[in-house]
C-alpha cells in the first residue's frame, strides 16, 4: 500500500498565471512543459486490449503523479482539465468520475510518450551505469525551470522524482532541496521502503504475511525499448477500475489514477467536403449492394402487404412467386430499388454525421450534448432521413407498382413507371410521385433515427461486455454486422405501421379514397376496412429483410470507409508533446 501523500488541491485550477496565448480553443497546445500539438492518428497506434512490446519502462506511478502536477501547475493543462469538468458537469457523479478517469489516463499516456524519447535522448553514449540517473536529472531541471517558481511546486517536483527507483533518482538535486528542516525524501515514508514490481519506490504498512503469494495475472513481461531485457509491467483493463464507457482500453492502476494504453485523442475539428463525399460514396455502395441482395425478400414482403390472402408468409410467398412468375419474379422492381437506395445511402450517412456534429458542437453546449447524446443521435437520424426521403419516395412508388402489378408496369421500366404515375392526375402532375411522402417520411424518420441510435447502443453494449472484440479489425466488423442486424429488427417493429400505410397508399393512388392520404388518415382507413392487424401485415418478413440489409449496410459502410481512409482512426488526432532537447 502506498503511503505517499496526495497533496490537497492536486486536481484544482492551476495557480500559475502565465497562460500562453490562444489556449481557449486548444489549451493543450499551450503546454508550458514543451510543444503540445495534435497530430493525425497513425494506424499503428495501439487500439487497446494488450500491451505493446515496446512500452516504456517509466514507472506508471511517476507518470500519473506527473499528470497531477501538470494539472496543478501547467496553465494549458489546467484550462483543458477545467473544460473536461464542464463537459461532464451535468452527469451523475459516478458517470462523471468515469469520464474523468478516461481523460486523466489518456493524458498520462500522452505524457509518457513525451518523456520516453526525451529520457532516451538525454542518456550519454556509450551508456554508463548512471545513464538513467543522468536522464532523470535533466528532466528534473526541465520541470524546475518550467514550474519551480513557487516553493510548493518545488516540493511537489521533489515528491514526483522520489517515486523513481533509488538508482534512477536525481540525488544531486534532491539533496540540495529541503522542505524546512526535513529532507524531501523523508516525507515519503514512515516505515521501511521497498520496490513494487513496476519499479516504483513505495512504502508498506506491513510485509506480506503469506510468503507463497505471487504476482497476479494482470502483471506481464514487457520488452524494454532499446535493450534486450524485459520489465514487469502491471496491466489491467479499465473496466476493472470502474471505467465502462471506453471499449477495451488497457490501463494501469496506480495510487494516483489510471495510466491508459492510448494517448489523448479527439475527432478532427472540421470535416472537409472530400470527407463527406467519401461518406456518401461509402454509404451509396453499402446500401446498393445490400438492397440488391435482399430484393427477393422485399418482393415477398410487398406482396404480403398488397395481397395478404394469397401470400401469407415469407417462405410460402417466395414459392408461389417462383411457381407463377419464375425466378425473375423475385427480382421485380430491382431498378427502382437500386436507384432509390443508392440515393438513400449517398444522402443519409453523410447527413447523419453532419447533423450530429452540428447539434453537438454548434447548437448545444458540450455539457448538454454529452448528457443528451441519445437525443442528439435520434434527432440527427431523423433530420438525415428527411433528406433521404425526398429522393427515395418516387423510387418507392415505382417499386411498389412494379411488384404489385408486374403485368402492367414491368414492361415500362423505371422511367416509364415514373412517367405513368406522374401523369395519372393531370392536376397534380409530378407531385403524384410524392403521394406517399407523408407515410414514407414518417416511416423513414422513425426507422432512421431508431436505426442509428440502436446501432450505436448495441455496439457499445457488445464491446462493453466483450471488450476483446475491439482488438482486431475482423471482430470489430463482426460487431457492426450483429449490431446492425439488431438495429434493423428494432427499427422495423417501430416503423411497421407507417410502412403498411405507405404500401396501401402507393398501390391504390388511383382510388380517390386513398389518394394523398397521410399517415393518420391511412391508418384510420386501413383499420376501418381491414382491422388493426393490417398495420402489422408482413412484419415477420420485413424484420428478416430489414435485419439483413441494415446489418450488411453498417458492415459494408465500415469496410468502404476504411478502404477510402475515413475510418475512426483516420478521422482522429492524438495529442503529442515534444520536449525541448536542452
Amino acid at each position: 500500500m502506498l503511503l505517499i501523500p496526495v497533496m490537497a488541491g492536486a486536481e484544482t485550477t492551476a495557480t500559475n498565471t502565465l497562460l500562453p496565448a490562444d489556449t481557449s480553443s486548444n489549451p493543450l497546445e499551450g503546454l508550458l512543459l514543451g510543444d503540445g500539438q495534435w497530430k493525425p492518428l497513425e494506424r499503428t497506434t495501439a487500439r487497446g486490449g494488450g500491451l505493446p512490446a515496446t512500452r516504456s519502462t517509466i514507472p506508471p506511478t511517476f507518470l500519473t503523479y506527473a499528470a497531477r502536477l501538470l494539472i496543478r501547475y501547467d496553465a494549458g493543462v489546467a484550462v483543458w482539465w477545467a473544460s473536461i469538468d464542464r463537459r461532464y458537469s451535468l452527469m451523475a457523479d459516478d458517470q462523471r468520475a468515469i469520464q474523468r478517469n478516461l481523460a486523466f489516463g489518456s493524458l498520462a499516456c500522452s505524457i509518457e510518450r513525451a518523456l520516453d524519447p526525451f529520457l532516451q535522448q538525454q542518456q550519454p553514449t556509450p551508456p554508463t551505469p548512471t545513464s538513467v540517473q543522468v536522464a532523470y536529472t535533466a528532466l528534473w531541471d526541465l520541470f524546475v525551470e518550467r514550474y519551480g517558481r513557487e516553493f510548493d511546486a518545488k516540493r511537489q517536483i521533489s515528491l514526483l522524482f522520489c517515486l523513481l527507483p533509488d538508482a534512477d533518482q536525481p540525488l544531486s538535486r534532491l539533496q540540495k532541496l529541503k522542505t524546512g528542516t526535513v529532507a524531501t525524501k523523508d516525507l515519503l515514508s514512515t516505515s521501511s521502503a521497498g520496490d513494487d514490481a513496476d519499479g516504483t519506490t513505495t512504502t508498506s504498512e506491513q510485509p506480506t504475511s503469506d510468503m507463497t503469494d505471487l504476482l497476479p495475472a494482470n502483471y506481464q513481461c514487457v520488452a524494454v525499448r532499446g535493450t534486450a531485457g524485459y520489465s514487469v509491467y502491471p496491466g489491467i483493463n479499465l473496466f476493472e477500475i470502474g471505467v465502462d464507457e471506453e471499449f477495451g482500453q488497457t490501463a494501469v492502476a496506480t495510487a494516483f489514477g489510471p495510466l491508459s494504453e492510448t494517448p489523448l485523442t479527439r475527432e478532427l475539428p472540421n470535416y472537409s467536403l472530400q470527407t463527406y463525399g467519401l461518406f456518401a460514396v461509402s454509404g451509396a455502395a453499402g446500401c446498393a449492394l445490400t438492397h440488391s441482395v435482399v430484393i427477393p425478400l422485399d418482393v415477398v414482403k410487398t406482396r404480403a402487404q398488397t395481397d395478404p390472402d394469397e401470400y401469407q408468409n415469407l417462405l410460402q410467398g417466395a414459392v408461389q412467386i417462383v411457381q407463377k412468375e419464375g425466378l425473375q419474379g423475385l427480382l421485380l422492381g430491382a431498378q427502382a430499388t437500386l436507384a432509390g437506395y443508392t440515393w438513400y445511402g449517398m444522402s443519409v450517412y453523410p447527413s447523419y454525421t453532419f447533423f450530429k456534429r452540428f447539434l453537438a458542437h454548434s447548437v448545444l453546449s458540450p455539457a448538454v450534448a454529452t448528457v443528451h447524446a441519445n437525443d442528439v443521435a435520434l434527432l440527427a437520424g431523423a433530420m438525415a432521413s428527411v433528406i433521404a426521403s425526398l429522393g427515395l419516395t418516387p423510387m418507392e412508388a415505382a417499386r411498389i407498382r412494379v411488384v404489385a402489378e408486374p403485368e402492367t408496369y414491368k414492361p415500362l421500366g423505371l422511367l416509364g413507371t415514373l412517367s405513368v404515375i406522374a401523369n395519372e392526375d393531370s392536376e397534380k402532375g409530378w407531385k403524384g410521385l410524392y403521394a406517399g411522402l407523408p407515410s414514407l417520411l414518417t416511416r423513414q424518420v422513425i426507422f432512421g433515427s431508431v436505426k442509428f441510435l440502436a446501432f450505436e447502443r448495441a455496439s457499445a453494449f457488445i464491446f462493453c461486455t466483450w471488450p476483446v472484440l475491439r482488438d482486431e479489425t475482423w471482430t470489430s466488423l463482426a460487431v457492426s454486422l450483429v449490431a446492425g442486424g439488431l438495429s434493423g429488427v428494432l427499427s422495423s417493429v417501430v416503423s411497421q405501421p407507417a410502412d403498411s400505410v405507405l404500401t396501401y397508399v402507393s398501390q391504390t393512388t388511383t382510388d380517390q379514397r386513398s389518394s394523398g392520404l397521410g399517415v393518420v388518415e391511412g391508418c384510420r382507413t386501413m383499420v376501418e376496412t381491414e382491422g388493426v392487424g393490417a398495420l402489422f401485415r408482413g412484419l415477420g418478413s420485413r424484420c428478416v429483410w430489414a435485419g439483413s440489409i441494415i446489418a450488411g449496410q453498417f458492415l459494408l459502410y465500415d469496410v468502404f470507409r476504411t478502404y477510402f481512409g475515413v475510418s475512426a482512426d483516420d478521422l482522429s488526432q492524438v495529442y503529442q508533446v515534444i520536449l525541448p532537447a536542452n
